[in-house]
């Protein structure tokens, strides 16, 4: 199962989830808005602790994917963030530097390098803190990759089968 996590100000019928559903991925969207952090995470949890699950997860919401994954990554197959907000210093990601990817699963951050919102910085930060193997794939995009909808739906295909 895919679940998406949108961002702060997208919607669980945006512009990315629409075109993952026309792509033929089955994705699981909660509807986030007016949501803090820390119950998005409740709810991703409560999604996470029924089955094995691939996360994707744009900005404010690739970060509650990433704060899932570091706290069951036991659950986790595969995770993609778009632009995620991981330097937000918010409960409970009260402490960035303390945010690390789990080695237990393949994990791609897609990044535009023109991003206005969120630093791509963010993405190299938590990749240099982990260490492990993700990979990051620098686009010249918005913040939004309105652009890169076909590399998304690629990079998931690929954690999917």
């Amino acid at each position: 199962m895919l679940i998406w996590a949108h961002g702060l100000w997208g919607s669980p019928n945006g512009s990315k989830i629409t075109a993952i559903k026309e792509s033929g991925i089955e994705v699981v969207s909660p509807d986030f808005n007016n949501m803090e952090l820390d119950e998005r995470i409740r709810i991703l949890n409560e999604l996470v602790s029924k089955q094995k699950v691939i996360l994707a997860g744009s900005s404010y919401g690739g970060l509650a994917c990433a704060l899932v994954a570091q706290q069951y990554p036991e659950q986790i197959k595969g995770m993609l963030l778009l632009a995620p907000a991981l330097h937000l210093p918010e409960s409970p990601n009260d402490d960035p530097e303390k945010l690390i990817a789990p080695n237990d699963f393949p994990i791609t951050i897609i990044h535009s390098v023109t991003d206005e919102i969120v630093p791509i910085s963010a993405s190299k930060d938590y990749i240099e803190r982990s260490g492990n193997n993700l990979r990051l794939i620098e686009v010249e995009d918005s913040h939004v990759l309105e652009n890169s909808f076909s590399l998304i739906i690629s990079e998931l295909n690929k954690l999917i089968n």
